[in-house]
């Protein structure tokens, strides 16, 4: 998929988007700690908030944050990506309960809106699915993102249906549609392309579309497929795309290449943000019942990231040594996602980690 560079000289357009990938990386980097923060002391203050107006306020500060934190993430994808540096994960996976989960976040999106989502899935898919689970459901994400953003009204319709199978390898073919704005005539697969190009494709409104299809699209290439859009769709939008995936392994094994990169949580500097449990208030710190099983725990757990409730990170302090124990290396994963406030992929692990 990534064509190797050819022109290394001083100087050069590659060694100059080289230069800029890097950079990029690490400002992204330096900037998830602070808005990590922000994010942790909002919640805070939103426990004591003295009135509704103040409640309205913090509100907006913590979402205006995770929008800036979302745009840091994609950011940071798009760079691994262009980079060819972000390697995907591999394990089982229900592809149902993915869907199901999209659903309710969507849905969840939607309440206020009359926007209706539907969701179409083939009779024939697979039960069980082997491959990377929360990037799959971030490519389609990306997709559902950008019709959510541009429908005020009528319907946004996900199908997903098997384009072919075998031993070896499922390939699974995806639609989106919706009754949104639509898309100038002429602009067509410049949404796929780089930044760069798509900057001068147009309005500010398609360059805040291109980003994420350009991040949809690299992903699906890395998960040997690709994407496109279907035209003429009025009114609205319609785009497509492919992944291939393997067949369900029947047993456990070691991984040989590294999982998604990841941040390096355990080497941050501790004095760079007060510990949890000074975030949080003690009244959202207790779990109901301490004597509670491996069960109980992880669909405790587990509720709470579908909520993106910051208690999350406390009950899996509380009970780090049940979920070593239940998860094995994964608890590290895990609670690498949870001190990073990652509830995507904080819910993606976890869901990997009990289907293994």
């Amino acid at each position: 998929m990534h064509r190797p560079d050819t022109d290394n000289r001083p100087g050069s357009t590659n060694e100059l988007s080289h230069f800029q990938n890097e950079f990029l990386s690490g400002v992204s980097h330096q900037l998830r700690t602070p808005i990590n923060a922000i994010l942790g002391v909002t919640h805070l203050a939103l426990a004591h908030a003295d009135s509704e107006q103040q409640r309205q306020y913090l509100i907006s500060i913590q979402a205006t944050s995770r929008q800036l934190m979302h745009s840091i993430n994609n950011l940071l994808d798009l760079s691994r990506l262009e980079q060819g540096t972000l390697v995907l994960a591999q394990s089982n996976f229900q592809l149902q309960s993915l869907l199901d989960d999209l659903t309710r976040e969507v849905n969840s999106r939607l309440v206020k809106r009359p926007v209706v989502f539907k969701l179409t899935a083939d009779e024939r898919l697979p039960d069980t699915l082997n491959g990377d689970a929360s990037r799959l459901k971030q490519l389609i994400s990306c997709f559902i993102d950008n019709a959510v953003k541009f429908t005020q009204q009528g319907e946004i319709h996900l199908q997903v249906r098997l384009a072919a199978r075998n031993r070896k390898s499922v390939r699974l073919h995806f639609t989106i549609e919706d009754t949104g704005s639509g898309l100038p005539p002429g602009l067509g697969m410049a949404l796929f392309r780089s930044s760069e190009k798509l900057f001068d494709s147009g309005s500010s409104e398609n360059r805040h579309r291109g980003i994420g299809l350009r991040i949809a699209r690299l992903l699906a290439q890395l998960m040997n497929g690709d994407a496109g859009m279907i035209t003429p769709h009025p009114p609205g939008a319609a785009f497509w795309f492919t992944v291939q995936l393997r067949p369900a392994q029947g047993a456990i094994q070691e991984e040989s290449a590294p999982a998604v990169v990841e941040d390096d949580l355990s080497a941050a500097d501790p004095e760079r943000m007060p510990p949890i449990a000074e975030i949080l208030p003690p009244a959202r710190r207790a779990l109901p019942g301490m004597e509670i099983s491996t069960e109980q725990l992880l669909a405790e757990l587990k509720q709470r990231l579908l909520l993106e409730d910051f208690s999350s990170l406390e009950l899996a302090r509380r009970h780090a040594a049940a979920l070593e124990s239940s998860l094995g290396v994964d608890a590290i994963r895990l609670h690498s996602a949870l001190h990073d406030f990652d509830f995507t992929r904080a819910r993606a692990i976890l869901g990997d980690s009990r289907e293994g």
